[in-house]
């Protein structure tokens, strides 16, 4: 997965999560997220766990 497949969030989003160690597959599943119209997603992982408030979708 590449910055490239990032549809429903603005660049600047998309930068703002990488910028605080978000990992493209995780950036997907927000971008996703975004595009289904949910509010508040949560990522896990092996290092954490994070509830995100998402913004309105981009386009």
């Amino acid at each position: 997965m590449a910055k490239d497949d990032i549809r429903h969030m603005k660049p600047s989003q998309r930068n703002k999560y990488r910028r605080q160690g978000f990992s493209w597959t995780e950036i997907k599943k927000i971008d996703k997220a975004i595009g289904r119209g949910e509010t508040t997603i949560t990522i896990k992982s092996a290092i954490r766990e994070v509830t995100i408030e998402l913004p309105p979708k981009w386009h």
